[in-house]
């Protein structure tokens, strides 16, 4: 049997917390409407060396989690412009709040310009 390392071991009550910090879907800027449509998206797919950590997630609609499947970020922003905008406003909601001891907002924004090669900040 396979041990995976400790990023990959964050719990579901941890996940499930760390959603409901969230208000907004970080792709298309709209209202949740019910806790069960949120998902957690990670910035940097695991099939394309992504880690299940909290500095690789963002919360989104489970209909956005499932346009968006495996592209790369930097080409779901160039055929979608306006979730580059929702993913800054999203991240500037959570400035300083910190997620299981990290600042989110300082960590997803390395992510991020690892994603898609420029700060988008």
């Amino acid at each position: 049997m396979k041990i995976l390392p400790t990023s990959f071991c964050i719990s579901f009550s941890s996940k499930k917390s760390f959603k409901k910090k969230f208000q907004r879907c970080s792709y298309s800027g709209e209202l949740f409407e019910k806790h069960n449509s949120r998902t957690i998206e990670h910035i940097i797919p695991l099939s394309k060396g992504g880690k299940n950590e909290y500095s690789n997630y963002l919360v989104v609609k489970k209909s956005w989690n499932e346009k968006r499947s495996s592209i790369p970020l930097d080409e779901f922003i160039k055929e979608n412009p306006e979730v580059a905008e929702n993913i800054v406003r999203t991240v500037n909601a959570m400035e300083g709040k910190t997620i299981e001891g990290i600042n989110w907002s300082d960590e997803v924004k390395k992510t991020l310009f690892k994603a898609i090669g420029y700060n988008i900040f």
